[in-house]
């Protein structure tokens, strides 16, 4: 079943271009102005720990999904069940199709409208260059960030703890990712760095694992020698992050020579590239599934 739904889900996110804003995308973000308002009538031990909030936020929306998953166990040829698991990952999912936003990036960078691709990617992104560029070098960083992040926290993330550890595990990470987008109840310091620490935690395996498919879908020699190098980095997101960013530019290799001059065609070779290797990345994780699978 595992192998089924992580299949759908890729076909379908990768082929569902409408928009896919839900209606109940906002209840999240009110269940925790709920608990944040609720806060002053817990019992004193619970408001005195500071990651009560984070962790009542978390777990409380998991229970539900859980009854659900164990009513539907074995229902309907077991259907129902591989129908709420493609749900659940779906929804964890980027918002957007990422590759269509790449495209519609590309055709205006390559037009040299730089300033509306930027405006067209913070319409449809909100806070996807984290702060205005000051220049279009920086920009194209900064959208090649955004793709690489998109990709790993919204959808191999996910998949990994899916696969690992089921549907629940998928969604806890997700709403620890949205909470610290939103922090309404990361009330001091202390709550923060929790909730980073376990990120951080949570990312450590899946972003070494998806260092490694780049290696497999790329320049291997390249990327696997970053990854050797940084393997055992610091256990925080920044790391994570840093040593995906350098595992997938390895694994894209060197533009040609009369690309390297023209820096709005390096780029744009650079953004397409990245986007071919996370395709290829896929594919490669859908295969070691599929004989993981079959050996077990």
């Amino acid at each position: 079943m595992i192998f089924l739904v992580v299949l759908t889900t890729l076909l379908l996110n990768h082929f569902w271009r409408r928009e896919r804003g839900l209606p109940v995308d906002a209840w999240f973000d009110g269940w925790q102005r709920w608990l944040l308002d609720a806060e002053q009538r817990f019992p004193d031990a619970v408001r005195q720990w500071s990651a009560s909030l984070p962790l009542l936020a978390l777990i409380i929306p998991l229970i539900p999904l859980a009854i659900l998953l164990w009513l539907a166990n074995g229902r309907l040829f077991g259907l129902l069940s591989i129908g709420i698991h493609i749900i659940v990952l779906m929804y964890c999912m980027a918002r957007i199709n990422i590759n269509e936003l790449i495209d519609e990036y590309l055709a205006f960078w390559r037009h040299g409208n730089f300033e509306a691709a930027y405006l067209h990617v913070s319409e449809r992104v909100p806070g996807g260059f984290g702060r205005p560029p000051e220049d279009y070098a920086l920009m194209h960083q900064q959208f090649l960030d955004h793709v690489l992040l998109v990709n790993f926290r919204r959808l191999f993330a996910v998949l990994f703890w899916y696969i690992l550890l089921g549907p629940l595990v998928a969604l806890f990470y997700f709403l620890l990712h949205e909470v610290l987008r939103s922090r309404t109840v990361l009330t001091d310091k202390a709550s923060e760095s929790l909730a980073m620490r376990l990120q951080a935690i949570l990312e450590w395996v899946p972003a070494r694992l998806l260092s490694l498919a780049f290696a497999l879908a790329g320049d291997f020699v390249a990327a696997f020698n970053r990854l050797r190098e940084r393997i055992a980095a610091d256990l925080d997101s920044e790391s994570n992050i840093a040593l995906l960013r350098i595992c997938a530019l390895s694994a894209i290799g060197k533009a040609d020579i009369d690309l390297r001059e023209d820096y709005s065609r390096r780029a744009a070779w650079e953004l397409e590239s990245l986007r071919d290797l996370m395709l290829r990345a896929q594919v490669v994780w859908v295969i070691v599934l599929a004989l993981i699978i079959l050996v077990v």
